[in-house]
Parts: structure tokens; C-alpha cells; sequence
């Protein structure tokens, strides 16, 4: 019998370290070398290069408490309107003045951090590249991610000389509107997967129809990061989604849609659209909601 304990204990000991390292190797966290995310790490390595500029995507009361050294404060906010519908996409003029007078150039490196799982972030890195604007980054964990890479936090206001930043005309793959939503919705032969990423109360007072809740913050881990791209790929294939599919993507205002969007994009998922007007735009007329979708939609008074 001690021969047999020790030769199963001689077997298991093994198999046991393999399968740990064939997990700890299978989620691999690290979005080093990634198109959409960088890690804090390699943010030291290029932050002194004179094309880096970083954005600070967090309220000016936060970073006027402190701040990533030589960041800039630029809230998603001043890159939105209030009409017809609050926190829709501002215009490309607009967009060029705020991003000249911030002292952003074309070939300017972006890379941006905020202080809420990366919705900040996130809709600043959509709004860049909806307009053209290819070499921008979400810095992984935010805030957070870099006060753990030991970074030098200051309040010091950095002043850069303006510039006269040119954006491309907007990218219209990127975003949906009001009418996409609802010829998709009256549709029902259509393929295209509309994704709510509010919370469950949220979505329990109301939802567009057809729509499939999956809240942003099952993108994070327990820690604050984002869920590696494998382990996004793989949490959305089992909701049923591919990754040749249209994917619609919205929010209360489309602030947390831009964190799924920039997450799925770099799972591979090919087609992925924010619609822009959101909740917002959505229950404040007369379209249909997820409460009413038995009832005819010819028939909806928006009562």
C-alpha cells in the first residue's frame, strides 16, 4: 500500500504543476503588442517620446487632485452634443478645435487612461477613430494600472502649443443611427446581433427590441483589468456571436458601448458599430421597447 501511495503521488505532483502552467499559459492577460490596449508597462518605455501624447479621460475635479505626469485632461464630454440628443458624437469641426487647442497633432501617439473600468477611455479612443485617427491606445486598468506601475503622479498642468489638427470625414462603419435600429428591429428575417451593455436594472425598465443584455462589466476581471482577448472571444462566442457577424452596440448614452466596442475589435470581432443616440434617443420617441415587443410594432403609439 505505501508503494502505491507514494507511485499515485509520484504521477499526481507533476500533472498537477503541468495543468497549472497550462492554465497560467491559456490566460495570458497581457495585452502587449495589442492595436487597441496598452499595458502600463510599456507606456514608461515611450512616454518621454515627443509624438507620445496621454490623455487624461477622468473629471477635471479628479485630475486636479493629481495626475500621470505630463498627461492632458480631456473628458469625453467635450467631444459631444446636447441636441438633438445629449452625449452624441460632436462634429467634426468641433472635434478639430478641441484637439487643436489641446495640442494634439495628426501624427500624435494617443494613449488615454481614466478612473471607471475604461468607458471613458474607451469613448475618447472611438471618437479618434471614428475621425481617422489610427495611433491611439486605452491604457489597461486606467488610473489604477499605472499608480501600480509606480508612475510619477503630479499636479502639475502640462501647456502645450496648439496645433491645427485635420480629421477625416467620420467613419460611418463605426456607427449606427436611429434608422439602422429600427429596420432591424421591423425586420424579422434580420441577422444583425444588437448587444445592451447597460446593467440588468437598466435593462429591466426598458430595451430595444431584440436586444441581448450583456453588461460591460463582465469585459473586467476581478482586479480592474480587461479581459484578455481570448477570454472576450470566447465569452461572446458563447452569447452567439462570430466574429463575421454585425454587432450594434449601446448604452444609456453610448459611453459604455465604446468599452465592448474597443474590446470585441480586438478580439477579432470584424463588424462592430455603436449606436450613437443610444437609450436616449431610442425611449424618447416613438419607438418600440422591449416590454412592448409582442404587440405589433405598426400598432406602437409610444404611450
Amino acid at each position: 500500500m505505501k508503494f502505491k501511495t507514494k507511485h499515485v503521488r509520484g504521477i499526481f505532483v507533476p500533472l498537477l504543476i503541468m495543468f497549472v502552467l497550462l492554465i497560467t499559459s491559456c490566460n495570458n492577460t497581457s495585452y502587449k503588442g495589442s492595436n487597441n490596449v496598452v499595458e502600463p508597462s510599456e507606456v514608461v518605455k515611450t512616454m518621454n517620446n515627443s509624438n507620445v501624447i496621454i490623455l487624461d479621460a477622468r473629471s477635471q475635479e479628479d485630475y486636479a487632485k493629481g495626475h500621470l505626469k505630463g498627461a492632458i485632461c480631456l473628458n469625453p464630454g467635450e467631444l459631444t452634443i446636447t441636441e438633438p440628443v445629449k452625449g452624441m458624437l460632436a462634429p467634426k469641426e468641433q472635434v478639430e478645435k478641441v484637439l487643436s487647442a489641446k495640442g494634439i497633432s495628426n501624427d500624435s501617439t494617443i494613449y488615454i487612461y481614466d478612473n471607471n473600468g475604461g468607458v471613458y477611455s474607451s469613448r475618447l479612443w472611438w471618437v479618434l477613430k471614428v475621425y481617422g485617427h489610427d495611433k491611439v491606445q486605452v491604457i489597461n486598468n486606467g488610473q489604477k494600472g499605472l499608480e501600480n506601475a509606480n508612475l510619477t503622479m503630479s499636479l502639475e498642468v502640462p501647456e502645450l502649443s496648439p496645433t491645427n489638427y485635420i480629421a477625416k470625414e467620420a467613419n460611418s462603419s463605426m456607427i449606427a443611427t436611429k434608422n439602422d435600429i429600427k429596420v432591424i428591429v421591423e425586420n424579422k428575417d434580420s441577422k444583425e446581433k444588437i448587444i445592451d451593455v447597460r446593467s440588468t436594472a437598466e435593462y429591466d425598465e426598458g430595451a430595444i427590441p431584440k436586444a441581448t443584455l450583456y453588461s460591460h462589466t463582465k469585459n473586467l476581471y476581478n482586479d480592474g483589468t480587461f479581459k484578455s482577448a481570448r477570454d472576450i472571444y470566447l465569452n461572446y462566442k458563447d452569447l452567439g456571436l462570430n466574429k463575421e457577424d454585425i454587432i450594434i452596440l449601446y448604452c444609456k448614452s453610448s459611453f459604455r458601448a465604446t468599452q465592448t466596442a474597443l474590446l470585441l475589435n480586438e478580439a477579432g470581432f470584424e463588424n462592430v458599430k455603436v449606436y450613437d443616440g443610444a437609450w436616449l434617443e431610442w425611449s424618447a420617441g416613438d419607438m418600440p421597447t422591449q416590454k412592448q415587443e409582442n404587440k405589433p410594432l405598426s400598432s406602437q403609439d409610444g404611450s
